[in-house]
Order: structure tokens, then sequence, then C-alpha cells
């Protein structure tokens, strides 16, 4: 509770402490009533995800960090969904560790290429709402928006089943369709924030290649700091 951990959740909320205050009791809660996303989970093993999560290191402020999930790469049938919401976590974990991102936030991408029913049939009522807190509602960070492509207009209405699980009107607000359109994403998201694949300029890095920076270059606050939010050190 020092002032560092403090101010996370009040650059989250422009500094207005009654909304700053609830979302720090949203977090409180979602991580005793999840312990297992953290507790004793070894960090740097995360990196087994491979090329499923994405950042794009080009911090704007129209657009903040843009993280990219291409769930298609996942192979359910060696590595639990749990994973995801993990590998979701040590993402923004650590992306806030800097205060420039507290300030910024960030902006979603899901790429629906390739997604079958084994993925979709993973997706839980329970699962969906951790990824709804953890992308949005009880997580400190400036949600920019969660934006979905190359997806059907079936899946569209699959996916608006999920509406009911979301907590507020104005989170759902916040998420945008495309299909297989990227000039209606780049109403959204400048491409020179995206990577070539959806029409940008950029070159993303992989959770697998940013852990492995991180490791090669942290030190002992950082160690000590991972331990407070409950993650294995080595």
């Amino acid at each position: 509770m020092d002032d560092a951990f403090l101010l996370r959740f009040l650059r989250a909320r422009r500094f207005i402490p009654a909304r700053a205050h609830r979302l720090m009791v949203r977090y409180c809660t979602f991580r005793e009533q999840n312990p297992h996303l953290w507790r004793d989970v070894c960090w740097y093993g995360l990196s087994r995800l491979g090329n499923i999560f994405e950042g794009v290191l080009f911090d704007r402020p129209d657009v903040g960090r843009l993280i990219i999930c291409r769930i298609a790469l996942w192979d359910p049938d060696f590595v639990p969904v749990e994973d995801l919401v993990r590998g979701c976590l040590i993402f923004l974990e650590v992306g806030i560790m800097q205060p420039k991102l507290q300030v910024l936030g960030g902006t979603a991408l899901l790429d629906c290429e390739g997604i079958t029913l084994k993925h979709l049939r993973q997706l839980t009522p329970s699962v969906i709402m951790q990824i709804i807190n953890v992308v949005g509602f009880a997580f400190p960070i400036h949600q920019r928006g969660m934006h979905i492509i190359n997806c059907s207009r079936l899946f569209e209405k699959l996916f608006s089943v999920f509406k009911r699980f979301a907590p507020t009107d104005e989170l759902w607000e916040r998420v945008h369709f495309h299909g297989y359109d990227f000039t209606s994403l780049h109403r959204y998201i400048d491409p020179e924030c995206l990577p070539k694949r959806y029409g940008g300029h950029r070159q993303p890095v992989s959770l697998r290649d940013w852990l492995h920076k991180i490791k090669q270059y942290k030190n002992k606050q950082f160690d000590e700091d991972m331990k407070c939010l409950g993650y294995a050190v080595d």
C-alpha cells in the first residue's frame, strides 16, 4: 500500500479518488477470488505461450500500448485456458510498473483468424469473467478499447452472448468488431501503431521474446516487486 502502488489506481482513473478507490477494491477482490492466477506462478514460465500474445512497444497518447492476442495459436490440448489469462496478466502487471503506461493505458486487439469450436469450448463463464476483469473492469489500467478482427458475422453474434457477463454497459461500449475490414480498424487505430499484417508499419514483440529480455536485465527491485504480487521468483 505504498505511494507507488496507490498511484497506479489514481492514474488509471484520472486522479478521481472515488473512482480510484472503487477500482482498487475490485482489483483486491479479484486477486482474493483468483489466487491461482498469481500465487507461485513462475512468470518466466509463461514464455511457453510463445506468439499468442504480442505487444507493439510504440506507446502513443491516443492508443497507449497495443496488446494483441492471436487466440488461434493457442492449443487447448497442451496449454490450459488459465495460462491465457496469466499471460495477459503478466503483460499488464509488468507493463504498469512504468508510470508512463499507468497514464497512457492500453488498447487490446483480438485476432480471431483460425479460431475453432475447440477454442470456444474452453471459454466458460468463469473464464469469461476473469478476462473481463483483466482487460478493464478490475485492473489498474486505462482501457482505451478492445478491437476484434478476422471474425465472421456469426462469430460476432456468438460473441454478443458474452455481453451478459459484462459488469457494465460502458465496458461493452469499448468493444468494436471489424470483421475482415482493416480500413474499419484503421479508423480507431492509426496504422503507425499496428503490425504489418494488419496494414500497419510496426514489428510486434512476442510475449516469449519480451519475457526473455526482461529476464536478461531484471534486478533485485524487479524480483521484490514480482514477489509482492505473489509470483514465484527464481
